[in-house]
């Protein structure tokens, strides 16, 4: 069936909430792995094509156009990915799941993405699939991203997940996989094209500049993630999640 409006959507990330809540652990974490991994495998790709392109322009605009390949298998495979499992905070709203349960889910869910993407970027130092060009482009990202200012990395990742989770609304708002597929891809090509920081591709972008000997600590990598995942956490499941609740639930009152 078609999600389309506020109310819809809503109604069908509750049911979703009530899905993730009713699931065994080892499922949740499993598929907290797998979305951790196939976003890793967007930024491969992402990566491969920005370093190869002279244009830098074009090489982000490609590499904008691969990215979305991971969230795609997110999406098809049903696999868990915290940015967008972050909306399930509107069972918190509508009081249908407690907040610890529904915060047991989403730290699970991240610690397994960050646990996925690591491993995809451990595969992706030791398979040596990166040349100095790549790696190069992949040192300078990573450092850019540990020395932002906490306040720029902080409102980057809301404006990030804002975008992903639009997405991925509209994605819930269609009925048949094709369309799913094109309003997710063109949301996260727009996603990746502004540059913001979202807490499981960087991740993969970190780790792989860290394995590969950028000049970047663990703390480095710990102060970027924790503060991305609460900023994504806000843009996801406070703004996005919580208008959708005003919207399709309280709009009477206000």
């Amino acid at each position: 069936m078609s999600n389309l409006g506020p109310k819809s959507l809503s109604e069908y990330v509750l049911n979703q909430s009530h899905n993730k809540a009713n699931k065994k652990f080892l499922k949740l974490a499993f598929q907290g792995l797998l979305a951790g991994m196939y976003i890793a495998i967007g930024a491969i790709a992402y990566l491969k094509l920005v370093a190869a392109t002279a244009d830098p322009g074009l090489g982000e605009f490609l590499g904008a156009l691969v990215f979305p390949v991971g969230i795609v298998a997110v999406l098809l495979m049903q696999a868990e990915l915290f940015t967008s499992d972050t909306m399930i905070m509107i069972s918190v709203y509508t009081k249908q799941i407690k907040f610890t349960k529904i915060l047991k889910i989403l730290i699970t869910v991240l610690l397994t993405n960050l646990i996925g993407g690591m491993i995809i970027a451990w595969l992706t130092h030791s398979s040596g699939i990166f040349n100095e060009t790549v790696m190069a482009l992949v040192s300078q990202k990573a450092i850019h991203k540990v020395n932002l200012p906490i306040g720029k990395l902080f409102f980057s990742a809301i404006l990030c997940n804002i975008v992903v989770s639009t997405g991925v609304c509209l994605a819930y708002s269609c009925s048949d996989t094709i369309s799913k597929i094109i309003s997710v891809w063109l949301a996260i090509t727009a996603f990746v094209l502004t540059g913001t920081e979202h807490v499981v591709a960087n991740v993969y972008y970190l780790f792989i500049a860290f394995f590969g000997g950028a000049d970047i600590s663990l703390l480095d990598i710990a102060y970027n993630l924790s503060v991305a995942a609460i900023g994504n956490f806000i843009g996801g499941g406070i703004v996005v999640s919580g208008i959708n609740y005003l919207v399709a639930f309280r709009y009477d009152d206000l």
